[in-house]
């Protein structure tokens, strides 16, 4: 089993060594209000889907928690691992887990439904991570091919080791 504050280690020494941004923790309040505070009632049944996924995840698997207190997410060569509250210009960035999630399951072109009952945490070139709240797992899984489950992983730290040798 791989130490997630150690494997966050390992991806920070990487990224300051090739002049990666490294993005500041989430801030404690918002921690602690995605915790313990209701999706807005007045969002529809996806947005709300997705927040109770997010909080699902922080509530349950604090190796999850333990790089968001380090860093907001971060992109490294390829490899995104989505943040919370990241934005650019004001509105949220990209890669956001909250933005990502919701266009994996309500866009106009092509809803995933090997995706929908996952939270997307990340990706490479190749790959997407999620987490799977109904096995309490992470997972790689094909991006071509999402059905096609590449590795699972009890821990986040597992994860993260796995995805490592991918960057370096």
């Amino acid at each position: 089993m791989n130490d997630t504050n150690q494997m966050i280690g390992i991806l920070k020494t990487l990224m300051v060594s090739d002049n990666y941004p490294i993005a500041s923790p989430v801030v404690p309040d918002t921690m602690a209000d995605l915790m313990r505070k209701p999706a807005p009632t007045e969002w529809d049944k996806t947005k709300r889907g997705v927040f109770a996924d997010i909080q699902r995840l922080v509530l349950k698997r604090q190796d999850y928690v333990n790089m968001l207190k380090i860093m907001d997410g971060l992109e490294y060569n390829g490899l995104t691992l989505y943040g919370m509250t990241q934005t650019e210009n004001g509105e949220p960035a990209w890669s956001n887990i909250y933005i990502r999630n919701i266009y994996t399951r309500d866009n106009d072109i092509y809803v995933d439904p090997n995706l929908t009952n996952k939270l997307v945490i990340g990706e490479d070139g190749m790959s997407v991570f999620v987490y799977s709240p109904k096995d309490d797992c992470f997972q790689i899984r094909d991006k071509a091919s999402t059905d096609y489950v590449i590795e699972t992983h009890a821990t986040f730290g597992d994860l993260l080791a796995s995805v490592i040798d991918t960057v370096k």
